[in-house]
C-alpha cells in the first residue's frame, strides 16, 4: 500500500507508524451514565509510540553515569527525561545535516543541546560526559 509521505498516526491506514498504544484523557471522565466529572490533572496523554521505546535505556544509561536511580525523585526523573527526550532530538537534527546556530532549526539545535547541559550539571555530570 503507497503511503502519502505527510501522513501520521492516525491519518491514514498504511504500515508506516507503529502505535503500541493511544490513550488519551482530555478534560474529564465519562461514567457509564454519561456523567462527566473533571480529571484532576487534564489533557493526560499516556500514548506509546515506536519512536519512544529508545527512551528507557538511554535514560538507564545516564542514571547510572550519574549515579542516581530512576523513579526516585521527581526532580531526578525530570531531569533524566529531559536528557533523554533532547539526545534523541538532538540526534535527529544533526542526522538531518543541521548545525547549532543563531537562526532557525540550528537555533532550536543549539536551545536543546544547553538545556540537556544544564540538566545534565544538576545531575553531577560533567561536560565531557555531556559531550
Amino acid at each position: 500500500m503507497s503511503c502519502d509521505p505527510n501522513c501520521g498516526i492516525g491519518k491514514c491506514d498504511c504500515d508506516r507508524y507503529l502505535e503500541i498504544w493511544n490513550l488519551v484523557f482530555m478534560q474529564y471522565d465519562q461514567d457509564e451514565d454519561g456523567n462527566r466529572t473533571p480529571l484532576p490533572r487534564p489533557s493526560i496523554d499516556t500514548g506509546m509510540a515506536l519512536n519512544a521505546l529508545p527512551r528507557f535505556p538511554m535514560i538507564q544509561a545516564v542514571a547510572k553515569k550519574a549515579g542516581v536511580k530512576y523513579k526516585e525523585n521527581g526532580e531526578i526523573d525530570t531531569a533524566l527525561q529531559v536528557i533523554a527526550d533532547h539526545s534523541r532530538s538532538i540526534a535527529f537534527l544533526i542526522t538531518d545535516q543541521i548545525l547549532p546556530s543563531n537562526e532557525g532549526r540550528g537555533y532550536v539545535l543549539r536551545r536543546l543541546i544547553r538545556r540537556a547541559f544544564r540538566f545534565g550539571r544538576l545531575l553531577g555530570l560533567t561536560d565531557p560526559f555531556l559531550h
